[in-house]
């Protein structure tokens, strides 16, 4: 009987020890470690530069989105994140260097009422940079690399193998006033996606996750979106951006979401907005305001026209907002199109600045829901498919989408200017050093360039370089317009009608 008596009362242990284990929302089952090679995004607290940055200088961030397990966020966003600068060369004078280097790594998560959780992780991608990152290293432009310093040196010089022929060129070298800062410089804001170089341990016990509540299917909301237009026009009458998210709410709640999450209101374009852009995009500068082209729904130009920049003018996020006559539970609903431009050309053909933009449009959706869920403005979040819509389309300017065939719908809220402290701020020029000392480096950079870059050998090479990668870019727009193409065909092949039993052959007529 004894023995009977403690067996149970281990089963009865047993048993209460297994169902805690089962109902406790701390661990996820089969998440004991994230594998390496794990991404997710962390937004910079304060800010760090290759000029003032020295070996172990501390870097500190939160989390912005959690790294996933089994399809599941396994931390909570605005997690403290912290890390330091492994090594950094600055430009400086540009005597030994002409290009910046930093190389940051994070080492720990802050989780609360627990021990910091050990972490091996480096930079992968900067969102909105003009800087590029190489196993885990930052590495800064090269100043000089620019069209007028092209035009200065290179282009000019082509035929030639001597330096500085001519006066003109000398004073213009002197005098010509727009040189990029080579400095890298993070400010706090900037958006940083790292992945983790080692495999880390998932704590077993972990403050439950909230999540994103899913907005409950609705016929009366798809009833209500039925009619949406799948794409946007330009002036002229041209199929342009792909309308691929619908808010729900209040202007004022809609406005100040964005705001929030760092987004601001374009302006209209100008003779100024005109000059500004030309001289962001030979500073290699951000315009936090550009204007953006004109796109209309039903003849109506967008009530919004937001953008989120960082460092860049070359690549920005942006999206339009129309409002739509329909309302959903006493709410107004909004159309919008959103993009991620990836670079600039000026171009002849369209008289003006053009944005090449990213073929993935539910990359798009996936950063504005990030965003305004790092602010705490999103009530709930869900998909509303549409089978019709084509996977691949072409806007105005040649670029291709792809779309994911579904329209995210994000119900926002009110949410305060410092719900979290996650709110990015555009920043502004630093100016690296006094005038005298930024007036020295760029003469000893243009003269450094020129000494290296300015013959016949150095462009044979350059033309090369650019000549690879047009042809690398050209076959990538190769194979996903020959996948366009042969969609269009398909479409037209299915709108013939098949010969029914009985009917002759198809008749086709030639011009």
């Amino acid at each position: 009987m004894l023995l009977r008596g403690t067996g149970l009362r281990a089963l009865r242990a047993g048993l209460l020890i297994l169902i805690a284990l089962c109902m406790s929302p701390r661990r996820a089952v089969g998440c004991d470690e994230l594998p390496a090679g794990t991404s997710f995004w962390v937004r910079l607290s304060a800010p760090v530069s290759s000029f003032t940055a020295k070996p172990g200088t501390p870097v500190k961030g939160i989390l912005l989105e959690s790294p996933e397990c089994d399809n599941a966020p396994v931390f909570s966003t605005k997690v403290p994140v912290e890390g330091e600068v492994r090594s950094v060369h600055r430009v400086g004078l540009g005597l030994r260097h002409e290009t910046a280097v930093l190389e940051i790594v994070f080492s720990r998560l802050v989780l609360p009422d627990q021990s910091p959780l050990a972490i091996h992780a480096r930079v992968k991608l900067i969102d909105n940079a003009r800087e590029t990152v190489r196993n885990g290293v930052i590495r800064g432009i090269r100043a000089t690399d620019t069209p007028q310093g092209m035009i200065s040196s290179r282009l000019k010089y082509l035929p030639s193998f001597h330096l500085y022929p001519d006066p003109f060129l000398m004073g213009y070298k002197a005098l010509f006033p727009i040189f990029p800062e080579p400095e890298i410089n993070l400010a706090a804001g900037a958006d940083v996606q790292l992945e983790l170089v080692e495999a880390a341990n998932v704590p077993r016990e972990l403050p439950a996750v909230s999540l994103i509540p899913k907005m409950e299917e609705s016929t009366d909301l798809a009833e209500k979106l039925a009619d949406l237009p799948e794409r946007t026009f330009t002036k002229k009458g041209q199929p342009a951006d792909v309308i691929n998210i619908v808010f729900a709410g209040s202007r004022e709640d809609l406005e100040n979401a964005f705001k929030v999450a760092g987004w601001q209101q374009s302006k209209n374009a100008s003779g100024r907005t005109v000059l500004h852009q030309f001289y962001s995009y030979l500073s290699e500068s951000s315009y936090a305001t550009a204007p953006m082209s004109t796109q209309l729904i039903e003849g109506r130009k967008p009530e919004l026209s937001l953008e989120k920049v960082f460092q860049s003018y070359e690549k920005r996020n942006h999206l339009r907002i129309w409002v739509l006559d329909n309302t959903w539970q006493g709410m107004p609903l909004w159309a919008s199109a959103a993009v991620r431009e990836t670079g600039a050309t000026l171009s002849i053909r369209h008289k003006g600045f053009i944005h090449h933009v990213s073929e993935d449009l539910s990359e798009e959706q996936e950063t504005i829901v990030r965003d305004l869920t790092a602010g705490d403005c999103v009530e709930s979040v869900g998909m509303l498919p549409r089978p019709g819509m084509d996977r691949i389309v072409r806007n105005a300017t040649g670029e291709y989408f792809r779309t994911n065939g579904a329209v995210e719908v994000i119900r926002v809220k009110p949410c305060a200017a410092d719900s979290g402290g996650t709110e990015p701020r555009d920043p502004k020029r630093v100016k690296m050093g006094s005038w005298a000392y930024r007036y020295l480096r760029k003469e000893i950079l243009t003269v450094r360039s020129d000494l290296l870059r300015a013959n016949c050998i150095y462009a044979v090479f350059d033309v090369s370089r650019a000549t690879v990668g047009a042809m690398r870019q050209s076959h990538s727009r190769r194979a996903i317009g020959a996948e366009f193409r042969a969609n269009e065909q398909a479409e037209v092949g299915s709108m013939i009608p098949s010969p029914q039993e009985g009917d002759g052959p198809l008749e086709v007529r030639r011009p």
